[in-house]
């Protein structure tokens, strides 16, 4: 098993409504006051329920300060677009996975392509190289989807989202979690009848697992099917979808962009040239539309649209 590196602040922490109207975070030393402007967000998206009904969060890291390997990753469809509707679509996107992970330094831990989105559990030493991987797949995708339904424009809402797993119990569970998409979603009624996942490649040893990724996530040779098979039926974790994502790439980015200016960004927004580069750089970094740039900021959707022209 990799090095999940130090342990976060608080292995876990538990959320009410009330704690979160007043802005109060109980960890399991102490009391944590988040700040004025600091959103919900900056808080790990991966929780267990317990049985009253609530979620125990983890702390969210900054990506760059973790010292993790595996990386949770979603893609979806422009407009959540059905672009992996029919088998050969979902054929060609694997196919291009393959072609791409021959190339660079990744290992493909798990996947579900689903009809307008997939999930991807990458394992990676630089994320600079998950972002090439990640662009290289898209872009041969995107030119192929265009030519066979005779379009043109974005194919993908975003390049990609990715989120950090950052220790074992997670890891399990992601696998879990990815695989579970279909049921969830109703399309089958068993993780094992899905076709485009890759439930089945963990006992089979096919696709992209072999026995070098079956020793890296179970530590073991041998896959232990009971235990992986019950897994999956007692996969009680969330993990964060397409637009959860998204919020949290955004407040990271406004980060930072505070932490580089070493300046709040209600103050930072005031100045017209500032104002500017940072919505510049938050169009390039991820596809957000004015209006959802408008709630995170602060600023007129129309203003900014003319910032962008």
């Amino acid at each position: 098993m990799c090095s999940w590196g130090q342990t976060p602040i608080a292995s876990k922490v538990d959320i009410t409504r009330k704690m979160l109207y007043n802005k109060q975070i109980i960890l399991n030393k102490g009391l944590l006051r988040i700040e004025k402007g600091v959103d919900i967000y900056f808080l790990y998206y991966i929780g267990v329920k317990s049985n009253k009904g609530r979620r125990d969060f983890m702390p969210r890291i900054a990506r760059e300060c973790m010292n993790t390997s595996f990386f949770h990753v979603i893609v979806q469809g422009v407009n959540k677009e059905f672009i992996f509707e029919k088998w050969k679509y979902k054929e060609k996107y694997l196919n291009l996975l393959k072609k791409a992970k021959e190339d660079c330094e990744i290992d493909i831990i798990a996947h579900a392509i689903m009809y307008n989105h997939a999930h991807l559990l990458l394992h990676i030493e630089d994320t600079k190289v998950m972002s090439d991987f990640m662009k290289r797949v898209n872009e041969d995708y995107g030119r192929y989807y265009n030519y066979v339904e005779d379009r043109v424009g974005h194919v993908f809402r975003d390049r990609f989202l990715s989120e950090p797993i950052t220790n074992e119990r997670y890891l399990l569970n992601c696998i879990a979690y990815i695989h579970n998409n279909p049921v969830k979603a109703n399309i089958v009624k068993k993780c094992e009848d899905y076709k485009f996942s890759s439930y089945k490649d963990f006992i089979n040893l096919t696709g992209f697992i072999d026995e070098k990724i079956i020793n890296l996530v179970f530590e073991t040779k041998k896959l232990n099917i009971e235990e992986y098979t019950n897994l999956h039926k007692q996969n009680k974790y969330y993990f964060a979808e397409y637009d959860d994502m998204l919020e949290q790439n955004m407040q990271e980015i406004i980060r930072e962009i505070e932490e580089r200016y070493n300046n709040k960004i209600e103050k930072l927004i005031n100045n017209p040239k500032i104002l500017k580069e940072i919505v510049v750089e938050i169009k390039d970094r991820i596809k957000i539309s004015n209006i959802q740039l408008e709630k995170f900021i602060g600023i007129n959707r129309n203003k900014i649209g003319k910032l962008c022209n």
